[in-house]
Formats: structure tokens, sequence, C-alpha cells
């Protein structure tokens, strides 16, 4: 072996001892990889998704979820997603002017919002729980006296769920990761969980 052979080979154990030393010292592996909805065969869920994607203009889109196709429905200086009203309309506060904008996914049609027609509610909220622990994160989802476990992975101490949700039918428990990814799964662990989209941030579902 010649002398420049055993100085590459000494570099080379020096970089993996380093390495090797990161992964003990700070804990660090990759973020947990999640089955596409669309390319593993996953089950077809009927319903919307607004948010924001946030560029020059922050622009409002929204992912129909059966296809996994978004649209582009509306753009402004900073805007910000109250939720959907029960006429199916997207609410929205634009430019933090204060003022409620009512958006029609079908039409792009834009108007002032009446206080008078209700939000949708998110749906159970409080039965979603995350649990971070020796180097696992869970979310759990509990039914009656029933607590069952949704997700359970190994992971990152930086990795975790920060939006969370359960969609209007009941059916399954939607969720954000600190990669904005978008999860569904469903609320008795029977189907999931599952990638839905990625650079997701605060979604809305109707």
């Amino acid at each position: 072996m010649t002398r420049q052979s055993r100085l590459w080979l000494l570099a080379a154990a020096g970089v993996a001892a380093a390495v090797a030393v990161i992964v003990l010292v700070f804990g660090y592996n990759r973020p947990p990889q999640f089955p596409s909805l669309y390319e593993a065969g996953g089950p077809t869920v009927d319903a919307s998704v607004a948010f924001v994607e946030y560029d020059r203009h922050d622009c409002v889109r929204v992912l129909d979820v059966a296809s996994g196709d978004s649209d582009e429905i509306y753009c402004s200086q900073w805007v910000w997603i109250e939720g959907w009203d029960r006429h199916g309309k997207l609410r929205v506060n634009a430019d933090g002017s204060g003022q409620s904008l009512a958006i029609d996914p079908a039409t792009g049609g834009v108007e002032r919002s009446s206080d008078s027609v209700p939000l949708l509610d998110r749906g159970n909220e409080e039965d979603i729980r995350v649990s971070a622990e020796g180097g696992r994160v869970q979310l759990l989802y509990r039914s009656g006296d029933t607590e069952v476990v949704l997700i359970d992975v190994e992971c990152p101490r930086d990795y975790g769920f920060w939006h969370l949700g359960v969609t209007n039918d009941g059916q399954w428990v939607w969720a954000v990761d600190s990669e904005d990814r978008l999860l569904l799964v469903a609320v008795d662990a029977s189907s999931g969980p599952w990638l839905v989209a990625e650079g997701i941030n605060d979604p809305a579902w109707k």
C-alpha cells in the first residue's frame, strides 16, 4: 500500500469515527418514511384540503385528496385560512385587514363572508394525543374508553406532529408532521398511515 493510500484510509476512518460520534451524541437518524396514498394503492378518500403555499405572494390551494391534484384559487400578499363554511366556501383573512372573504373553490369567486354562515367544526381534536419518549413518537386516538395507537415511529429528537384533526366523516385522523408532510390514518388504525402530500402547513379539511 502506498503512502497516499494509507493517508486516504486514515482520513476515511477519521470521518467514519466522527459520524459515529455524532450519531451517538445527537441521536441523529432520518425522519420516518410513509407509503404514498396514491403510489402504494391506498384507499380513496373523498375530501378537500385547503392550504397556503408561501412564496413572493401567499397562494391558497385546494387539494383533492381522492386524486392528489391541487388547484390555486386565490393569491394575496398575506393570507390566513379560517376554515370551510357550511356552504362549501373557504373563508380566508387577506392582507391583515381583518376582513373575512369567502372563496368558492369551484368558480374562484370571491365575496365578503357572512358571519351568519358558521364554519365547519374540525372534529374531535381533543381525542387526539401525541406521545414522545425515548426516541419514539406516537399518535394516539381515543374512542370511548379505548385509546388506539395510530402511528408509532422511531425518529430524530426534533420530529413530531404539529397540526392535527379528524375528518368531518369521523373516519380519519390527519396530521402534519415537522417535515411539513400531510398524513392520513384511519381512526381504528386499520388503514395507514398514508403520505398524502408534502409542503403542507396547517391545512383546512372539508
